[in-house]
């Protein structure tokens, strides 16, 4: 029950998140372009008093920009998020790079590899 609950906030904490992004609501230019630049999911404590948001950044040139962007914002995006939603007490909001996204990409690659070399093995039937 009461993981659902903190699932449902975390999942409202990403959506807002994303829409604040969209909508240009920060004014530092490391986020003037925000394309390639995704929040993927966010998980609220227990008591709610924090979130870990974590960010997937296609450019990996631009990953290390985005994420002091989002670190040095933490406090606004806060407050436009504590006026957005309706929750008791408003998570404190830490961003990290979602490394899982470019796990699967890689463990993808892999799988690739090993199917064309399975497909040019040679058989050993007669």
């Amino acid at each position: 029950m009461v993981h659902d609950r903190l699932e449902r906030v975390g999942e409202l904490v990403r959506r807002e998140l994303s829409a604040l992004l969209l909508e240009g609501s920060l004014r530092d230019p490391r986020l003037a372009d925000v394309s390639g630049v995704a929040i993927t999911a966010a998980e609220v404590s227990a008591d709610l008093s924090s979130a870990r948001v974590f960010v997937d950044v296609l450019d990996p040139s631009r990953r290390d920009a985005v994420l002091a962007a989002l670190g040095a914002a933490s406090g606004r995006l806060q407050r436009a998020l504590g006026r957005r939603v309706r929750l008791k007490r408003t998570p404190r909001l830490t961003f990290h790079y979602d490394v899982s996204i470019e796990r699967g990409r890689r463990i993808e690659a892999l799988l690739r590899e090993v199917r064309a070399g399975a497909d040019e093995a040679p058989s050993d039937e007669p």
